[in-house]
């Protein structure tokens, strides 16, 4: 991601998956062609894109084309976070680095796994809908264009945060965007760890737990100290605001401000990539649908 190199090392990806090349390679054929025979489908998501929904689901062929589905028509799903986003990509894009740090560290761990560093430093700006609509952009290049990791390990920092922002944040936006997360974001996620975090503003963390699969519930941890994150997380993966090896927050910051504002060229390109023909009951279902249904606290993500 422009000047932020982010290191690769597939081997040990599949090694912490527990996966075997060769049935990886003979999956992602069975996946090609069941994408080929879907001509309402896009035909042109990259091999490194399209081995992530696989190793994400852990070669589970059914799981993986359910991802890609969902993944596919998120323009629809979550319409809120995805309309005239070239319209308004330097706005958003702007408005977000304003208010947010997103970083992809470029080092990953011992197993293969991205640490990114979301923290919220200026909560007088904060719209929650404006955020969602960034992190959009910033999973839709990490899914295109990043690296095959073994999953991501997301530290939030609350440090800023204040009571008066509960209500800004924790709002219907936010439990759809958590929804987005658990139904419709193939990302592996390991872990989710909760830094800096008021005990009042726990509740958030809790209503988030409320919502989701038991077992993506199980990986959010609030720490009391951010110090405790050495004990998950290696130091050479972290910036040097929380001890880390690696270069300071504000560091990747400056470099990713001018890198997202080069990419609108690519995402003018991916917004082309999208299904063709009706959109599936399915997916119409949940255009405007708020609220957690039985199928999202069931849902498996293993």
């Amino acid at each position: 991601m422009g000047e932020v190199i982010l290191e690769k090392d597939e081997a040990q990806v599949l090694k912490t998956l527990n996966i075997d090349e060769d049935k990886l390679n003979h999956y992602m054929d069975l996946f090609s062609q069941w994408i080929a025979s879907q001509r309402y489908l896009p035909q042109n998501f990259n091999e490194i894109c399209r081995k992530k929904f696989l190793l994400w689901a852990k070669l589970d062929f059914e799981k993986a084309k359910k991802k890609f589905k969902n993944f596919c028509y998120n323009p629809w799903t979550y319409k809120e976070f995805y309309s005239d986003r070239i319209l308004t990509f330097e706005d958003d894009v702007r408005s977000s680095l304003d208010v947010i740090y997103e970083i992809p560290m470029p080092k990953l761990t011992p197993k293969g796994y991205r640490v990114t560093v979301a923290k919220v430093y200026n909560t007088d700006n904060l719209n929650i809908l404006t955020l969602a609509r960034f992190i959009t952009i910033y999973l839709d290049y990490r899914m295109h264009k990043d690296t095959i990791v073994a999953g991501e390990i997301v530290i939030v920092d609350m440090e800023c945060m204040k009571l008066q922002n509960y209500a800004k944040l924790f709002n219907a936006t936010y439990l759809k965007l958590i929804k987005f997360f658990a139904l419709s974001c193939p990302f592996m996620l390991k872990n989710i760890f909760a830094v800096n975090c008021h005990p009042l503003l726990e509740k958030g963390i809790m209503l988030a737990r409320s919502v989701l699969p038991q077992k993506l519930a199980e990986r959010i941890t609030t720490l009391a100290n951010p110090k405790d994150l050495y004990q998950h997380i290696p130091p050479e993966c972290l910036p040097t605001e929380y001890g880390g090896h690696d270069k300071s927050i504000e560091h990747f910051q400056d470099l990713l401000r001018k890198f997202w504002m080069s990419q609108k060229g690519f995402f003018e390109e991916l917004d082309r990539c999208k299904p063709t023909g009706p959109v599936p009951e399915e997916f119409k279902r949940h255009e405007d649908e708020f609220g957690v249904d039985g199928s999202f606290r069931k849902l498996n993500l293993d």
